[in-house]
């Protein structure tokens, strides 16, 4: 324990134990989501040793790279929210979500993979909306379109994409939801909450942090099949069938685990957004 007398000048090792005991309580409370998780941190690490077709294409190259960065992001989410800091978490899920976007988006396309690699500042020329437009589109039609339909099937599907990426921004950026919820994490017995950063271990977070994980998983699990499918192997490949043998794994334990989840009671809303 720590004096009461300078316990501020202490903390930074004291917060170090009390993240400690914060992996030990989310090893009980996630331990679902933990096989899960390295199923698809492992999965999405093979797609990129698959030998196909497309396998030297510029299109593919350059999507690995954004691939790597949303494993990355993947393994940095997966450790603040076992560490409890599930908003931070949020942070790296937004950048995450934009990065798994632009692999669904870029790995067949040439063209798109052109639009990046000539553009003068080094950008990624499409916002966010634009990308869950076309992720959307690819999902429901198998590839990216020049140009938007106009019906109801698309639009629910992009906006549906969008409003997630919505929840994380409204995560990421300060809002006094977010505020007022991760204050809850800090509240003494008087109800006063201590200006200080502490780990979440609540009962009442296990909501946010069961909705970053279908996220994260989500986006790398799409990216991954995405970035699998363009590099066309060969339907006999051991390799390949090995590889969809496990992703059907991984999809069915995602559904399981969505259903069992607690995200229904998420205290965080992306309003401003209508679905009409």
């Amino acid at each position: 324990m720590i004096s009461e007398d300078n316990w501020q000048d202490h903390y930074w090792n004291y917060l170090a134990r009390l993240e400690v005991g914060a992996i030990d309580r989310s090893f009980e409370d996630l331990k679902p989501w933990d096989s899960l998780a390295e199923d698809c941190m492992n999965l999405a690490i093979k797609a990129p040793f698959l030998k196909g077709k497309n396998s030297g294409s510029k299109s593919i190259k350059l999507s690995a790279a954004f691939l790597k960065r949303t494993m990355s992001d993947f393994r940095g989410a997966w450790l603040l929210i076992n560490w409890g800091y599930p908003y931070q978490a949020a942070c790296v899920a937004a950048s995450l979500y934009e990065n798994a976007l632009v692999v669904n988006c870029l790995v067949e396309r040439q063209d798109l993979a052109d639009e990046v690699l000539l553009n003068k500042n080094g950008d990624v020329p499409w916002g966010a909306q634009k990308l869950c437009k076309m992720a959307a589109y690819k999902d429901l039609y198998g590839s990216v379109p020049d140009e938007f339909p106009n019906d109801d099937e698309f639009n629910t599907a992009w906006k549906m994409c969008y409003h997630n990426y919505k929840l994380l921004c409204k995560m990421k950026h300060p809002t006094l939801q977010q505020v007022a919820d991760e204050t809850r994490s800090a509240l003494n017995h008087k109800g006063e909450f201590a200006v200080i950063p502490l780990p979440d271990t609540r009962n009442e977070s296990l909501a946010l942090k069961h909705m970053l994980m279908i996220i994260c998983i989500s986006k790398l699990f799409s990216a991954t099949k995405c970035f699998a499918k363009a590099v066309d192997c060969a339907s006999d490949d051991p390799e390949h069938e090995q590889f969809y043998s496990a992703a059907l794994k991984v999809y069915s334990n995602l559904k399981r685990c969505i259903g069992e989840s607690k995200i229904k009671d998420i205290s965080i809303k992306a309003y401003g957004f209508k679905f009409t």
